[in-house]
């Protein structure tokens, strides 16, 4: 019986020493600075909406949507070479740096990049890093113009153009 009494005593002192320490309010931690976009991101609305081109007949579709939460998300659709799924966010890093980072469906979705924001003007932004750089500008139509970079021994050279026009 002394066993059992004693058993039963433990788990009520046990009980009553714990329910205090479970019952307190846990204290937040503090939260991590949030990166601030850089000035004039708020006017980049101008990317908000749905663009296409048309190769041959194929139409491969870029969607992007408004500013929300200091970010910009994207996708495009494409069916040439394939078929093909892009994914992009304008947006910080994980050190807070302003950039593009990109992923697609050649790779499972798994090789995302990161180009930080090198320009920013009321219609046009500019990534780049040593490998090259992406920009993209509005066009008085609506229609969005891209252009690419690579750097290969130093130098820079033109490695694709887009022509995006707005879906009406």
């Amino acid at each position: 019986m002394n066993k059992l009494a004693c058993a039963l005593l433990s788990s009520v002192l046990v009980g009553t020493m714990a329910a205090p320490a479970l019952a307190q309010t846990p204290t937040p931690a503090p939260a991590a600075a949030k990166a601030q976009p850089p000035k004039g991101f708020e006017k980049l609305g101008w990317l908000a909406g749905t663009r296409y081109i048309d190769r041959s007949g194929t139409k491969s579709y870029e969607t992007w949507t408004g500013i929300s939460g200091g970010l910009i998300s994207g996708a495009v659709a494409s069916a040439s070479g394939g078929g093909l799924a892009e994914f992009f966010v304008i947006g910080p890093n994980e050190q807070g740096v302003y950039g593009l980072k990109v992923a697609n469906t050649t790779k499972g979705l798994t090789n995302w990049t990161f180009r930080p924001i090198v320009l920013l003007e009321p219609n046009k932004i500019k990534f780049a890093d040593g490998t090259g750089s992406f920009s993209i500008e509005s066009t008085p139509d609506g229609g969005i113009h891209n252009v690419a970079t690579k750097i290969v021994d130093g130098k820079e050279s033109q490695s694709g153009e887009w022509f995006w026009l707005p879906v009406k």
